[in-house]
């Protein structure tokens, strides 16, 4: 009787043993709240309406679910956003959308209705992107890179600037480098030549081939000086190398990367650029140890993503 009484009494002891544990397990488990989430990536873009034309952050921002952000401003190099400050991405997409509307009430009958298309298009992005980013007044470039902590900082230059500007562009970046080495990755986004059958270039900027291999080395040039200024980790985003890897297969389908001016991009060239800028960001962060960016949208155009994938792995 006695071995059972105890048995009985050792069995409850062990029972509510467990039974301290498994609440103790549930409390510890509630007081932590439901698991964190990692906070997505954020992505600044410093340059120019290379960078918003066709909300280039924002197709990113929505192919990749990376957050970002812009200080840009029409017609900057990097030396004048240094000096005269940019504007949010909401006023930079504003700023497109009057653009592409007077260029509509301007155009001739022939172009009247691709213009309005654009026009349309352009009033449709800047009312997307202000739904987040609300426009305002021009901010200096020093407190947009100094007040926010960001994982990636994608730099553009003037369109011609690497080759025209050189000196001032590295200047500006020397300037510009212990902000910039507070982020974990730069990218210097290289742009491309410009289509000459439809600009005024100045003339040592008509051979397209000379252009992009002028765009290149301004760009490499940059990687070095930021690497001098102590920028531990630079990618240079190939995206004029991608151009001309379309050009050499289809000079038709080049054209199409190109808004009417022959400078901008249209939405197939801003495609392009989101595409290569993705990769170069994904590979940089992979090989210090992150995780790599999925692309989740798959709806794009599939030889722009395959020029994308050769520009950047003739780059590694």
């Amino acid at each position: 009787m006695k071995h059972s009484t105890h048995n009985a009494l050792a069995l409850l002891a062990s029972l509510l043993a467990v039974s301290l544990i498994v609440s103790a397990l549930r409390q510890r488990r509630l007081s932590a709240g439901p698991p964190r989430r990692a906070p997505p990536i954020r992505v600044g873009f410093v340059g120019n309406s290379f960078t918003y034309y066709n909300d280039l952050p924002g197709v990113l921002s929505r192919a990749t679910g990376v957050a970002v952000d812009a200080c840009t401003r029409g017609g900057a190099s990097l030396a004048s956003l240094l000096r005269d400050g940019g504007d949010g991405t909401g006023l930079a997409a504003v700023r497109f959308a009057k653009a592409a509307l007077a260029r509509a009430r301007g155009a001739d009958a022939s172009k009247k209705r691709a213009a309005e298309a654009e026009a349309t298009e352009a009033q449709r992005i800047a009312d997307a992107t202000n739904k987040v980013d609300v426009p305002a007044a021009a901010r200096d470039l020093r407190a947009f890179l100094g007040d926010v902590q960001r994982d990636v900082v994608v730099v553009q230059d003037f369109s011609r600037g690497p080759i025209k500007n050189r000196d001032e562009g590295v200047s500006a970046l020397r300037t510009l480098a212990p902000l910039l080495r507070e982020a974990r990755v730069v990218v210097l986004y290289s742009t491309w030549a410009y289509d000459n059958a439809l600009t005024r270039a100045d003339d040592d900027l008509r051979d397209t081939t000379a252009m992009a291999r002028g765009l290149q080395e301004g760009y490499e040039e940059y990687a070095r000086a930021l690497q001098a200024a102590g920028v531990e980790t630079i990618a240079i985003a190939p995206v004029g190398a991608a151009f001309e890897l379309v050009r050499e297969a289809d000079e038709a389908r080049w054209r199409s990367l190109f808004a009417r001016d022959g400078y901008h991009p249209s939405p197939a060239g801003t495609y392009l650029a989101a595409r290569v800028i993705h990769l170069t960001i994904s590979t940089a962060l992979r090989d210090k140890g992150g995780a790599e960016i999925a692309w989740h949208e798959d709806d794009g155009p599939a030889d722009l993503a395959d020029a994308a994938r050769r520009a950047c792995e003739a780059r590694v």
